[in-house]
């Protein structure tokens, strides 16, 4: 389980969120969607505990994630990154600790475990919770089926399919809003 509470996060001077508080638990598909600039991805950075808020907590099981903690934290953790922040950005955050996963095209300055479009790999199925940065749609199935299995599954994508297999939904933007 990962849980946001009164999370507000401003980067530069744009606030992204104010007050956001969410529950991704086990065995449910979590979709955190919005407009393109909403903090999606932010939202995942800081579940990940490479970005931190300017008020409120993050938790895992229950626990406090803070910057000492996360590295043991995202030993839990796989992390399948977006396409374009893998290609795009050659400083991606310091992954130590955290299994990465890509598919099909992925490269970066760290190990990656390279996976097929089914998601066949047993270093995801191993980890409890799986966070995804706009996944292929062809991970769809795979994903809702780790999630039926137990997995906390978070993904943050506009991307309909997604949204509607969804067990719950986190809306980001004027007035963010969470929906079972």
């Amino acid at each position: 389980m990962v849980e946001l509470k009164d999370a507000t996060l401003t980067l530069g001077d744009r606030r992204l969120f104010e007050n956001l508080s969410l529950m991704a638990q086990d065995g449910q598909l979590t979709c955190i969607t919005g407009a393109e600039g909403t903090g999606k991805t932010a939202v995942i950075r800081v579940m990940l505990g490479f970005q931190p808020l300017d008020e409120g907590l993050v938790s895992v099981d229950g626990e406090l994630l803070t910057p000492l903690s996360a590295p043991t934290f995202r030993k839990l953790m796989a992390y399948i990154p977006q396409q374009r922040e893998v290609k795009l950005n050659p400083m991606i955050p310091d992954t130590k600790g955290l299994e990465t996963v890509w598919s099909l095209w992925g490269y970066a300055h760290y190990q990656l475990t390279p996976i097929n479009e089914h998601l066949d790999v047993p270093p995801i199925a191993s980890k409890p919770i799986i966070i995804a940065d706009d996944p292929s749609p062809a991970l769809l199935s795979t994903l809702k089926s780790l999630a039926n299995g137990g997995h906390t599954v978070v993904i943050a994508t506009q991307r309909e399919e997604f949204i509607n297999l969804s067990d719950k939904i986190i809306t980001l933007g004027n007035n963010d809003t969470v929906l079972s």
